[in-house]
């Protein structure tokens, strides 16, 4: 594990501080969880973070079959013959 030396404002510290003592962690693993969250797209190569927990949560039965897309369409007019 590295050390970081970073200078913040006085209002950036101590709103860091009481999001950390909030969130009920240490500053420095706050600070670790913001740059993880905020680079999560990076990271993935451009898709947001939480595209891949979505990955199969989608069933069969949320799409319509077939019969049912087409029972409202409209017939095709006939086509010229050349």
């Amino acid at each position: 594990m590295s050390q970081v030396t970073i200078y913040m404002d006085d209002d950036a510290i101590a709103l860091a501080k009481n999001s950390a003592t909030a969130a009920k962690t240490s500053l420095s693993r706050w600070l670790t969880g913001l740059v993880k969250e905020k680079t999560a797209t990076q990271a993935n190569k451009g898709w947001p973070a939480d595209f891949w927990d979505m990955a199969g949560a989608w069933s069969e039965s949320d799409f319509p079959d077939v019969a049912q897309m087409r029972a409202n369409e409209t017939p095709q007019a006939p086509r010229e013959s050349f």
